[in-house]
């Protein structure tokens, strides 16, 4: 595993981290725990999670994994979207829901339409801060956050200086060592042209597609910023669409032969390769967090970040070409559960 200094935060985590988004959501406790237990052991020690993952018991089950492991790993959470509390009666029908998502694919589609009643979005005020925080912390078992993120905010949130003041106050008591922001790329651009000294991590997904703001990131020169690249896979329906898009890009006739050959043979393990060395390699992003709830997907990952047979040079056409041209039809490379 390769880890990496966070900026001037004195923080050090594996470039590879855990997302939680699925755990209690289309996973359940036992296999979530099964699954953070194999990426602990192989060396990641990044663990990301949010109030809301998991219908707001994510932390919950990562707060048990972590209560002997807490010093030994960075951990995120994030605020601003909150679960809407569940009726016993859904709560207790959630492991079927469960059996029928994970084996029907067009099940996840008809579930994801209803996902999001099930949260109070941009709940960016001082008030729900404090609240929000107190409860993470109590779930996750611990009496501080090494980052938290405002989760999906706008830009307008630079201008909320009230909730901005309290993030100031949180980060002065220790209950957070950095303060960051997660957000699509277009807010993370603007805020990197405005940087604001408070906001020392930023979150957003990524877009093998668009590496506009990885270039954006490698360009700034302020070593204090950590970034973050989430959804890096793009969920389990995508990855064929990514795979076969891949391979007609080894059909350019400006392609070497060498690199063809890569390209033609892309199944999981080297699109995984593939994806995390291109958001990682050259780009200034620190840590890369995929969803690992399958252990194949974990070791796969593991071996990519380990190893990567495309060379600089590879990788950098690769990400210049990508960039050309328009990805396949529905293809949205930043859906909250990815197969990796």
């Amino acid at each position: 595993m390769r880890y990496v200094e966070l900026g001037t935060s004195g923080l050090k985590a594996s470039v590879l981290g855990f997302g939680c988004a699925p755990v209690m959501g289309r996973i359940g406790r036992k296999p979530s725990l099964c699954a953070l237990a194999a990426a602990y052991d192989a060396g990641v020690t990044f663990f990301d999670t949010a109030r809301s993952y998991g219908y707001g018991e994510s932390e919950s089950v990562l707060g048990e994994f972590l209560q002997t492991k807490r010093d030994r790993v960075v951990l995120a959470t994030k605020f601003g979207i909150l679960p809407v509390p569940q009726r016993r009666w859904k709560r207790a029908l959630m492991p079927a829901a469960r059996i029928i998502v994970n084996g029907v694919p067009w099940a996840r589609r008809l579930t994801r339409s209803q996902v999001n009643a099930q949260f109070q979005n941009n709940q960016l005020t001082k008030e729900v801060l404090r609240t929000s925080l107190e409860q993470s912390l109590r779930k996750l078992r611990t009496s501080y956050v090494d980052i938290l993120f405002i989760h999906s905010a706008p830009i307008s949130i630079l201008e909320h200086y009230d909730l901005l003041e309290g993030l100031e106050k949180l980060v002065a008591s220790g209950k957070i060592r950095v303060a960051g922001i997660s957000a699509d790329p277009d807010v993370i651009a603007r805020i990197l042209e405005t940087h604001n000294p408070l906001l020392n991590a930023l979150q957003f997904p990524v877009n093998i597609f668009d590496p506009s703001l990885t270039s954006h990131v490698s360009a700034v020169r302020h070593r204090e910023l950590i970034f973050v690249a989430n959804h890096p896979f793009g969920g389990i329906e995508r990855v064929a669409r990514s795979q076969a898009h891949l391979r007609r890009l080894a059909a350019s006739s400006a392609i070497s032969d060498e690199l063809r050959g890569k390209l033609k043979l892309i199944d999981d393990e080297v699109l995984a390769e593939l994806v995390l060395n291109l958001v990682l390699n050259d780009t200034g992003v620190h840590i890369v967090v995929p969803s690992m709830m399958k252990l194949s997907h974990l070791q796969a990952n593991i071996r990519g970040i380990s190893s990567c047979r495309f060379t600089t040079q590879e990788l950098a056409w690769i990400r210049h070409n990508l960039a050309q041209s328009e990805p396949p039809r529905g293809l949205d490379l930043r859906q909250e559960c990815s197969q990796q």
